[in-house]
């Protein structure tokens, strides 16, 4: 059986049509990319996150800056998006259409789009359950996608209060023309709309075709449930548990709601074991700090649940054969 956690992400046709209409040349891309010249052909593939996030690194280096995630997420036509989109503008306001949309991509994939309402604003943020970080240009899309929604549904160039990006301000000014308000550094990707633009009136609300989609949306969504495994569960409970230094089987097993033993047996019906999965996240996320931020040993073991820094320099030299600071300056030199 095709498991969620080996190819967790698709990609296919709609590819080639994003690309074409900002301008990129998909093989190109592809090339870039270490993909192979023919994965969005036919049915399309399933593909790992940190190859997806290599496909829009490949389109930010092509295109030559961030501004082409404004053009690909403010791309909304009828050829393509999936019956996800056309429910979401099937919705009455914005609040319930981000919130369907939510919900939909929490249950068939790796992403997540969380919202969250007072009384005064509604904000949207994007994050990835699989790892801490999003691709620039994946993360920008989704939020020009978000606000394009927004007024395509309404008929109204809603304005959000703010938008925070995971990226240098100074690579954003042509964003700002789009959003029309300040785009600053944040800790996630999110967009924030007043509680009067949340609410307004979707002039493309149809309940009727919200009926229409919404068995097939539950079709698909337990159809991507059926390539999760007991692995990807256990990955994305330590990624949330690792910081606070819960790292028992015990506290896993208890976020999943099932007892230690059926955790046990179920992951060894999967051919892996507890240390297992808990070693092999803790070295990916390693290596993944490691390259990709500044933070030293001490607040990397930190995040990993390492009680002192020797027991992540230990465990890393295990991974690697090398000590964390060599292994960060030969990764970064080839960079």
């Amino acid at each position: 059986m095709r498991r969620h956690r080996d190819k967790p992400v698709y990609v296919g046709q709609p590819w080639h049509v994003v690309l074409r209409d900002v301008g990129l040349d998909a093989h190109a891309v592809l090339r870039r990319a270490g993909q192979p010249s023919n994965l969005f052909d036919g049915d399309g593939s399933w593909i790992t996150v940190d190859d997806f996030y290599r496909l829009f690194d490949a389109v930010e280096v092509e295109a030559g800056g961030l501004e082409v995630a404004i053009r690909a997420g403010a791309v909304v036509s009828a050829e393509l998006f999936d019956p996800a989109y056309f429910a979401a503008m099937c919705s009455p306001d914005l609040t319930t259409s981000l919130t369907r949309l939510g919900e939909h991509m929490e249950l068939v994939g790796p992403f997540l789009l969380d919202v969250e309402v007072d009384t005064s604003e509604m904000t949207a943020r994007y994050r990835c359950k699989q790892r801490p970080d999003v691709a620039r240009v994946l993360g920008l899309s989704q939020l020009a996608f978000i606000v394009a929604l927004a007024r395509r549904a309404t008929r109204h160039e809603i304005v959000p209060r703010r938008v925070g990006v995971v990226a240098p301000v100074a690579d954003l000014r042509a964003c700002k023309e789009f959003f029309g308000c300040d785009v600053v550094v944040s800790e996630v990707f999110e967009v924030v709309f007043s509680a009067f633009d949340a609410r307004r009136s979707f002039l493309t609300r149809n309940d009727e075709m919200w009926e229409t989609f919404q068995p097939g949306l539950r079709r698909r969504a337990a159809e991507a449930g059926a390539y999760r495994s007991v692995r990807d569960e256990v990955e994305e409970a330590l990624f949330v548990l690792l910081p606070s230094g819960r790292t028992g089987m015990g506290e896993v097993a208890s976020e999943l709601g099932i007892g230690t033993r059926t955790l046990q047996r179920r992951l060894a019906d999967e051919g892996t074991s507890w240390l297992e999965v808990l070693n092999a996240t803790r070295e990916r996320l390693a290596r993944h700090y490691f390259q990709s931020t500044d933070l030293n040993a001490t607040e990397i073991g930190f995040l990993l649940g390492f009680a002192d820094p020797n027991s992540l320099f230990r465990a890393f030299h295990r991974w690697t054969g090398t000590t964390p600071e060599a292994w960060r300056a030969a990764v970064r030199s080839t960079g």
